[in-house]
C-alpha cells in the first residue's frame, strides 16, 4: 500500500483489458479523429484530478501503437525543471520514436537533422531579448542592431528548417508495413502539474514549432486547474484563460465521469486495497470457504454508496482517508473492517459518528443502526457478501463493548446481556457465542483518534 497511484497493468495486445472505468468506447472515438484529419492539431484530454487520465491515455497511446501509429509520451511534470520545454519533446521524441520506428530505413539521418536544427533554435530561445537589449544600446552602438537582426533572421530560417524536417520525417513513418501511419501523436501529461511559467512555455512552443500536417498533440489536463495556473502567471483574476487556452487547444474533450460502482472499483484497486485485504486480513470467523473477500469488500461499499447522494469526488476523498487511517493503525484482527465502517460514518453519517464517539448508544441499539446501513434489505444473509457483512457488526459491537467497559460505569445500562441480545435482521444470530471475543478487541477510541487525526492530510 503506498501514497502513489497504482496504475493497472496494460497489456500488449489487449491495453483496456484492465481498465476498470471501461473507457476504450472514448479511445475508439478519438482515434477515429485523427485517423480521419489530414492536418495537425492539440487536443486536450480534460478530467480532473483523480479521475484516471493518465491510465487512459497510456492505454490509448499502446492502442494507437498496435495500429500503426508512431506515439510518443512525456510526463511534463517530471521534466518541469529543465528551462526549455522544446528541449524535453525533441529529446523524448528522439529517444522514443527511434525505438519504435525502426522500420524507417535511414531515420537516424532524419532525426539528427531534426536534433541538429532543433539544437540551434534552443540556443537561440532568448534571441527576443537579446534583440531588444541591442536596440536599446543601439544608438551608442549601431553594430549591435544588424547583428540582433540577423540573429532573429537566421532564428525565423532554423523554425522553417525544423518544420521542413519533421514534415519529412513524419512522411517517412508510412513505409512499406501494411498497418504503418504517417501521423506522430505527442501525449503530454501532468502539464497542470507544471510551474506555470513552463506550462506557458510548453503551449507556446507547440503552437509556434510543431503545427505541421500529421503532427497530433493530445494534452492531459485539468484544464480548471490549468487556467488558474494561467490567471496566476499572469497576475490577473479577471484574465480569461479559458479564451487564452483556445490559442492552443483546437480539440477539447472531456473524458466523461464514471460510474459509481466503476469509480469504486477503480479506487480500490488504485489504493491497492485489494492486495492489502488478501495479505492482511485473515479469514472472517464466518467464512466457510476459501473466498476472496477482497472482491467483495468493493460490493459492500457499492452498497453503502447506494444509500446517500455523493459525488465521485466524494468518494475519492473516503479512499483516500481509508489509506491514511489504515497507514497509521498497528494491524489486528478486524482492523480494516472496522476502520472502513467508521471513516465511511465519519463523513457521510457525522450525526451516527457522534452518538457512536460519545457512546451515547447502548450496544443493541448500535447493532440495529448498523443494520440499518448495512443490510436493511440490500444484502442476502446466507451469502457470502452477507457473511463478511455479519463479521464485520461483529468486530465493531465487540469493540464498542470494549469502549464502554473501560468507562468503569457500574451497573452500566448500555451494555446488554448477551442472552437478551436480539438482531433486527439475522434471526439465527447466536450473540451469546458471537459476541464473547471482548478481550481480544480494541477500544473504539484508537480507530476514532486515527480517523480525527489523519482528516487534515491532503
Amino acid at each position: 500500500m503506498i501514497f502513489t497511484s497504482s496504475t493497472p497493468e496494460i497489456l500488449s495486445d489487449s491495453p483496456f483489458k484492465n481498465d476498470l472505468l471501461q473507457r476504450e468506447q472514448y479511445a475508439d472515438i478519438l482515434t477515429s479523429l485523427i485517423d480521419t484529419s489530414e492536418k495537425g492539431f492539440t487536443m486536450s484530454i480534460n478530467a480532473t484530478w483523480g479521475y484516471g487520465k493518465t491510465t487512459f491515455i497510456r492505454m490509448w497511446e499502446k492502442k494507437l501503437k498496435n495500429l500503426g501509429y508512431s506515439t510518443v509520451y512525456i510526463n511534463a511534470w517530471e521534466k518541469d525543471f529543465i528551462d526549455d520545454p522544446f528541449a524535453v519533446v525533441m529529446a523524448t521524441i528522439w529517444e522514443q520514436t527511434q525505438k519504435q520506428d525502426a522500420h524507417i530505413k535511414k531515420p537516424s539521418e532524419v532525426l539528427k537533422t531534426l536534433g541538429d536544427i532543433a539544437g540551434k533554435i534552443i540556443a537561440h530561445r532568448y534571441i527576443g531579448e537579446a534583440a531588444l537589449d541591442a536596440m536599446k544600446n543601439g544608438i551608442s552602438n549601431d553594430v549591435q542592431i544588424p547583428y540582433a537582426l540577423d540573429k532573429y533572421i537566421k532564428q525565423v530560417e532554423n523554425i522553417k528548417q525544423f518544420k521542413e524536417q519533421l514534415s519529412v520525417y513524419v512522411q517517412q513513418l508510412k513505409s512499406e508495413e501494411e498497418n504503418a501511419k504517417d501521423k506522430l501523436i505527442i501525449f503530454v501529461d501532468e502539464l497542470d502539474r507544471c510551474r506555470p511559467d513552463y506550462a506557458i512555455e510548453m503551449l507556446e512552443r507547440i503552437k509556434h514549432l510543431f503545427s505541421i500536417d500529421n503532427v497530433i498533440f493530445v494534452l492531459s489536463v485539468d484544464q480548471s486547474v490549468l487556467q488558474e495556473t494561467i490567471k496566476g502567471f499572469y497576475g490577473s483574476s479577471n484574465i480569461s484563460a479559458e479564451n487564452y487556452l483556445r490559442r492552443f487547444i483546437d480539440i477539447e474533450y472531456r473524458l466523461p465521469e464514471p460510474s459509481t460502482d466503476d469509480f469504486i472499483e477503480f479506487q480500490v484497486q488504485y489504493h491497492k486495497l485489494d492486495q492489502y485485504i488478501t495479505e492482511h486480513t485473515p479469514h472472517p470467523m464466518f467464512s466457510r470457504d476459501n473466498t476472496d473477500y477482497s472482491i467483495l469488500f468493493p460490493l459492500m461499499v457499492k452498497i453503502l454508496f447506494e444509500a446517500i447522494p455523493c459525488s465521485l469526488r466524494d468518494i475519492e476523498k473516503y479512499f483516500n482517508h481509508i489509506e491514511y487511517v489504515i497507514r497509521t493503525l498497528n494491524l489486528n484482527r478486524g482492523d480494516f473492517f472496522v476502520s472502513v465502517f467508521l471513516t465511511y460514518v465519519y463523513i457521510f453519517k457525522r450525526d451516527i459518528y457522534e452518538q457512536i464517539r460519545e457512546c451515547q448508544y447502548n450496544d443493541v441499539e448500535l447493532l440495529h443502526t448498523i443494520e440499518d446501513l448495512l443490510i436493511a434489505g440490500k444484502i442476502e444473509l446466507d451469502s457470502n457478501l452477507g457473511q463478511l457483512t455479519i463479521e464485520i457488526m461483529v468486530e465493531i459491537i465487540n469493540r464498542y463493548r470494549v469502549t464502554i467497559e473501560s468507562q468503569n460505569v457500574k451497573d452500566d445500562e448500555r451494555l446488554t446481556d448477551l442472552a437478551k441480545f436480539k438482531s433486527k435482521h439475522i434471526l439465527s444470530l447466536d450473540s451469546k457465542n458471537v459476541f464473547r471475543y471482548n478481550y481480544l478487541s480494541k477500544s473504539l477510541d484508537t480507530y476514532i483518534n486515527k480517523i480525527e487525526m489523519t482528516e487534515a492530510i491532503r
